[in-house]
């Protein structure tokens, strides 16, 4: 029986609009489910990580169809994945709180919440001995590093003069240069960092988002990327380098620059940061010494990331990581006299200005901020500009100029004959090394 040209033209539309369905492409990026539980630091002590292998990562190649989490950025997990983590959660009566493959390392990772009427000591001893689980740990939680000043008496201070950065930015802006702060967000609205940050993401849960706003990060961009010559504010010390804004830490105090975060939303953040790319990972925090965290630093030292870090003034075992990982370039506050730049046992700590440093805060506010997290952001500035000068300094030669970068020589890295001649680079890194 011969179909009637209306039938014949509705089958014909019908059949591309499958096909344009079919072709479109997967949906970028899908929103990370966070339980806000998890972000409850009074019961902190009640949650744990657990990772485990993903054998389906990267088994669909991107751009294929139907394909779930593979393509960056999408947060969905596989049919398999989610399976184990709903059988792990009957098993054990425990209650996720969130799920998410992390890609870099091969696993996929599971945020679960113990019972109160639970010992959570036998439930990790348990998930320790379960042969479908790879790693078992609890949750770290981690402060960034930073106390507002609020003496206005010591508002015309600055850290910058003896820079000479007008002269150091005729031949080197950080430009081409990527750098990741993982930190609170940023307000990119602000008149000095407006059109400066490249990309940001937030790990966070909303609603928790903006509760004290993002002050925190945003002294953290100033320092290294406020606009230069635009009539207003401070300069950045790196402000033609591309910066990535990953919020995995929220405030707890309103008013206040304090701000923490934990082991899920650092794992995210430094995932991203790996993903992306990332040239210099900064990490003005400190927390105590977590399994899955130093993983993925690891693989980000693998990928050529040098990473920069906040160490304490006191360590104990609530602090000092990721700083004191192999690797990682610790930074303290020059102010300490005591601190010494040391290079042992592939370890580096270094001294960078860290007080009354007047930078950004949110809602087009200045502020002058002291704390570790800002000498941290000094030398994430400076690498940028090492980096643009030499972007073919290998990371061991960066790390070794880096070690120079103590009182009273902090900025002599960028003296004139330097800048002019970058091929003096290399020679003071290994001059440095003796």
């Amino acid at each position: 029986m011969m179909l009637s040209i209306q039938v014949r033209i509705g089958l014909l539309f019908f059949l591309l609009l499958i096909v344009m369905l079919v072709a479109l492409p997967a949906k970028a990026e899908q929103e990370l489910s966070i339980d806000p539980q998890l972000f409850d630091t009074e019961q902190a002590d009640r949650i744990i990580l657990v990772t485990y292998a993903d054998r389906h990562i990267n088994r669909i190649p991107i751009g294929a169809a139907n394909q779930t989490y593979r393509r960056r950025g999408n947060y969905s997990s596989s049919t398999w994945s989610k399976r184990v983590a709903a059988s792990i959660e009957a098993d054990y009566n425990i209650k996720i709180l969130s799920q998410w493959p992390i890609r870099e390392i091969g696993e996929h990772c599971v945020v679960f919440l113990v019972s109160e009427d639970q010992s959570i000591v036998e439930v990790i001893n348990a998930l320790t001995n379960d042969n479908r689980i790879d790693n078992v740990q609890t949750m770290s939680t981690f402060k960034v590093m930073t106390d507002k000043y609020n003496d206005p008496y010591y508002r015309l201070q600055t850290n910058i003069h003896s820079m000479n950065l007008a002269e150091i930015h005729s031949q080197t802006t950080g430009k081409n240069v990527t750098i990741a702060i993982i930190d609170t967000g940023v307000d990119t609205m602000h008149p000095d960092l407006e059109g400066q940050i490249q990309q940001s993401k937030d790990f966070v849960a909303q609603k928790l988002s903006d509760s004290f706003g993002d002050n925190h990060g945003t002294a953290i961009a100033g320092v290294i990327v406020a606009k230069a010559n635009n009539g207003q504010g401070i300069v950045g010390i790196a402000p033609d380098s591309h910066l990535i804004a990953l919020k995995a830490c929220w405030g707890i105090k309103a008013g206040s620059l304090e701000a923490i975060c934990n082991s899920f939303t650092l794992a995210l953040a430094i995932n991203t940061a790996i993903e992306m790319k990332a040239d210099i990972l900064n990490l003005s925090l400190t927390g105590p010494h977590d399994p899955l965290l130093a993983r993925l630093i690891e693989k980000a030292m693998q990928r050529g990331i040098l990473i920069i870090a906040s160490q304490p003034d006191s360590e104990d075992e609530k602090s000092g990581f990721p700083a004191q990982q192999p690797g990682v370039i610790g930074v303290r506050c020059l102010s300490n006299k005591a601190i010494q730049s040391s290079s042992e046992n592939h370890t580096l700590t270094v001294s960078a200005p860290g007080e009354e440093i007047l930078t950004t805060l949110p809602k087009g506010a200045y502020d002058f901020v002291s704390g570790s997290s800002l000498a941290t952001a000094h030398v994430s500035g400076l690498a940028a500009l090492l980096l643009q000068l030499k972007h073919s300094l290998t990371k061991q030669e960066l790390f070794k100029l880096l070690a120079n970068a103590n009182e009273p020589a902090f900025y002599k890295l960028l003296n004139k004959d330097m800048i002019i001649n970058t091929e003096n680079i290399t020679s003071v890194a290994g001059k440095s090394s003796k």
